[in-house]
């Protein structure tokens, strides 16, 4: 008798699928009829054939660290599978697998196509399968590339997995994408959390999962009925599923992926055989096909794409935040105050977080709750009459936007022929050079119309930032919106804790200083400050205030 894992793989999770349900059965049939024990199932649905099995989210976890996997030890003997391509349609990948169990006294069965890889023959065989598996998926994926593209320049959508903030909808005929309220919202606060000052990735990734906001696996999952309730049952009356965590390079993918702009990706190979994601294109513009209404602007997405530049950048911005405030607070020194751990929070020059030395001005560490408190308070004394606003973008009409659309089409056709070796062969070359001439066509073209920059303008929300700040519940949602308004607060040595304005800003202890566009409206208001807010407060500051 020995220890076996269950192995089960869905490319597509359909009706018409050999579903999940039936492979398990048909592998614990064989366990039962060979006297062996199943310890354990991986299940990987909406996961195709090529992916290698250690990089699969269920089977990785049992796949030995050697091979990629996550596994420090491995506890089954053998791998179980209804068919050989449930674990692989790659004949590399299922002869580095079967290298390794061979080396590990492991072993890989088929319940339904019999074979041993303990032996010569067996081996053989198994090779020759994973041949036949893997012309196969060559030959779906050059069907489904003909196909993917009609119904793209159709406006359908062919089913699988659906992009993060999309839902499918019935159309007249078929199936086409629409943006779903829910998944989408979630993505904007994505965008806007990641795209503010001091923003990150990780720090994103680290809320949606201690909010324990569905995944984009789980949102499918949900959407399609299969996620398990709090009982443990799914609603479909299979095992439950297990719940998908937020990981950082996964959400990675989606913000860079131009589905968020409504368009389609197809997967092509490369001249050396490499998978890459390749716009589909107009053929008589050169242009992306429009799939579906895009989630963000074409503006929002160059932030995006800024932002992630920097948070993939070792030497950008900071990328953790063990401060609320974080990019709020400041030392007289220049360096970024963080929360210092221990029986009471303090927050501390960031000198010592980055090389452990003392800061300069011998600026002392406060007690957590009282910075923040009066940089709250101080910041409400000054601005918490005024209504808070919201940029929004003006587009142009200098068809800048649309140029630097143009010429990134073009230069992703010339990476696709030059870097990847795509448009390979007489056809493909003539289609590469219609698209590309087309393209600068249109450029010249967008080149010679007027001018006029794109631009931002402030959307009034109808409450003041005193009733913002009361309906807010925690310190991490405050210094959101401290982010957000701009504001920059410096502390100076010999802070008391009160915030009390002075009248000399040499003696002063917090500055707090506003971005121009509230000193303005202070200025235009004539910088009255609110009733009841700090006394002290001298209009000549203005920009900045000094407690």
């Amino acid at each position: 008798m020995s220890k076996v894992l269950g192995v089960l793989r869905l490319s597509r999770d359909t009706e018409e699928s050999t579903s999940v349900a039936r492979q398990r059965e048909a592998v614990q049939a064989w366990a039962d009829a060979n006297g062996h024990t199943v310890i354990g199932w991986a299940e990987d649905v909406d996961v195709s054939g090529s992916v290698a099995p250690w990089d699969r989210d269920d089977l990785g976890r049992w796949m030995p660290r050697e091979l990629g996997g996550q596994a420090d030890h491995v506890e089954w003997d053998g791998l179980a599978a209804w068919r050989l391509d449930r674990v692989s349609r790659r004949v590399l990948h299922l002869a580095t697998l079967i290298d390794w169990c061979k080396r590990n006294g492991k072993t890989i069965t088929s319940s339904s196509e019999g074979f041993d890889i303990t032996t010569g023959n067996g081996a053989i065989f198994v090779t020759l399968l994973a041949a036949l598996a893997e012309g196969e998926l060559e030959a779906m994926r050059e069907r489904a590339r003909s196909s993917f593209r009609k119904l793209v320049e159709s406006g359908r959508w062919r089913g699988g997995f659906v992009p993060y903030g999309y839902r499918p909808a019935k159309a007249s005929q078929g199936w086409e994408l629409e943006i779903d309220p829910e998944t989408s919202t979630t993505l904007k606060e994505i965008v806007r959390r990641i795209c503010e000052p001091g923003g990150s990735v990780n720090s994103v990734v680290r809320w949606l999962n201690e909010e324990e906001i569905p995944s984009p696996l789980d949102a499918q999952r949900i959407r399609n009925g299969r996620l398990s309730l709090p009982e443990g049952l799914s609603p479909d009356g299979n095992p439950p599923k297990k719940r998908s965590e937020w990981r950082t390079g996964n959400l990675f993918k989606m913000l860079r992926s131009p589905t968020l702009l409504g368009q389609a990706t197809i997967t092509e190979k490369d001249a050396d055989g490499k998978e890459v994601a390749v716009v589909v294109r107009d053929t008589e513009t050169g242009l992306p096909l429009q799939r579906a209404d895009p989630i963000l602007t074409e503006a929002e997405y160059r932030d995006l794409m800024v932002a992630l530049e920097k948070n993939s950048n070792p030497r950008g911005a900071v990328r953790y935040d063990r401060s609320p405030l974080l990019r709020v607070l400041y030392c007289e020194c220049g360096e970024p105050l963080y929360r210092a751990h221990g029986r009471r929070l303090r927050y501390r020059c960031g000198l010592h977080s980055k090389n452990g030395t003392k800061c300069p001005l011998d600026v002392p560490s406060v007690y957590a709750d009282e910075l923040e408190s009066a940089v709250v308070d101080g910041f409400l004394g000054i601005v918490g009459h005024l209504e808070v606003v919201r940029r929004v973008f003006v587009p142009g009409e200098d068809h800048t936007a649309e140029v630097a659309r143009v010429e990134q089409a073009m230069a992703e056709l010339d990476e696709a022929r030059f870097t990847h070796g795509l448009y390979r062969g007489d056809r493909g070359v003539a289609e590469w050079v219609g698209m590309r001439s087309k393209l600068e066509a249109r450029r010249e073209a967008l080149e010679a119309l007027p001018s006029v920059p794109d631009s931002w303008s402030y959307e009034p929300t109808g409450v003041t930032y005193r009733e913002r700040f009361t309906a807010l519940t925690d310190d991490v949602a405050r210094g959101d919106e401290l982010r957000a308004a701009g504001v920059k607060a410096i502390l100076r040595k010999g802070f008391r804790g009160d915030p009390i304005l002075s009248d000399n800003p040499d003696e002063g202890r917090l500055v707090i200083e506003l971005p121009a566009d509230l000193g303005d409206r202070l200025a235009t208001m004539g910088i009255e400050r609110e009733s009841g807010s700090p006394e002290g407060f001298r209009p000549g500051i203005n920009p900045s205030t000094v407690l």
